[in-house]
């Protein structure tokens, strides 16, 4: 029956959706994708387009998979089938557990055919909403990454955002850590416009970067020598596609969820600022050493998990039919 599984990804977050759509293609397979309306601009015209586009998929789709819970309403509306979800991350970390948004999620899980977590730090939480609940790690497809391309300069790269689902106080901190600790180093500490404490990293020293196309970001990344990941214990799409670069990526707190092999610098919130000085006396060495390009296409690529969701669907319309 795989092959010929009609499912539509709806919606995306961080890719996830999309590398999973674009693998399903490869393979032949007559998938979709619809994306939601506040990715087209969130006008009233966006809205229609999308109803329209949620109309030509419905006919030949079997399965919807919904990315992100409170979003489900869509997948058991006028255009019901049924759904498999995957729970992101703020959705179950913090969404669920809220007055008002707790009704909407829990129905969106309540009526799913299966539940995937995309990071392991949520399995918690995620199996108390749902027993039988699964990670499926997020898919990174390295053929759409560009090169590792380090400047000239040595650069220090924080790629994900300013705000408190990243790290809050213990993420600014860090930012102050690595600034303090290349202090008399010539060397450029790049992050990113985006969140609501990136003035305050920004009056430490580090350069932010305008909003960007994701191509652009990814080159912009690209060029670093060390990434610095967000101080939540978990690898988000961002630190991942660092990894699938090769570029060498610094963990603080890492979840244990994560296998032995990880491929990170992993060490304690405290140590990041070290642990950036002493990766940059080498990066090229770290990277043959840390090998995270392979472990990104062996734990990570589409091609390996699609099979695992393609399980998953298969028991959805195995208990539907």
């Amino acid at each position: 029956m795989s092959k010929e599984l009609r499912v539509t990804q709806l919606f995306d977050c961080a890719d996830v959706g999309k590398n999973f759509f674009r693998e399903a293609r490869r393979q032949g397979r007559p998938w979709k994708m619809v994306e939601g309306p506040w990715t087209r601009g969130g006008s009233k015209i966006a809205y229609y387009g999308f109803l329209l586009d949620m109309a030509a998929a419905y006919p030949r789709t079997q399965l919807w998979h919904v990315n992100m819970g409170g979003r489900a309403k869509w997948a058991r509306g006028r255009f019901a089938r049924p759904y498999a979800l995957t729970l992101h991350g703020t959705d179950i970390r913090e969404n669920y557990w809220q007055e008002q948004h707790h009704a909407a999620i829990k129905a969106d899980v309540d009526g799913a055919g299966h539940v995937w977590y995309a990071t392991p730090d949520n399995r918690e939480k995620a199996e108390q909403a749902r027993a039988d609940a699964e990670y499926m790690p997020i898919p990174v497809d390295i053929s759409e990454l560009p090169p590792w391309a380090p400047a000239a300069k040595p650069r220090v790269f924080f790629p994900s955002r300013w705000d408190a689902s990243k790290g809050g106080d213990a993420w600014v901190q860090t930012a102050a850590d690595v600034v303090a600790a290349l202090k008399g180093m010539d060397v450029d500490v790049v992050g990113l416009d985006w969140g609501d404490r990136a003035p305050e990293v920004a009056a430490m020293g580090v350069q932010l970067l305008p909003h960007m196309s994701k191509p652009d970001y990814l080159r912009e990344m690209s060029r670093a020598h060390v990434a610095v990941g967000q101080i939540a214990g978990i690898l988000a799409t961002s630190e991942l596609e660092a990894m699938g670069m090769g570029i060498p990526t610094i963990i603080a707190d890492q979840d244990p969820g994560y296998p032995s092999d990880v491929a990170t610098v992993s060490v304690a919130r405290a140590s990041v600022g070290e642990a950036v000085r002493e990766s940059l006396a080498d990066p090229a060495a770290l990277s043959r050493e840390l090998a995270s390009v392979d472990y990104i296409r062996r734990t990570h690529s589409p091609e390996v998990l699609l099979p695992r969701l393609i399980s998953g669907y298969e028991k959805v319309l195995g208990a539907n039919a």
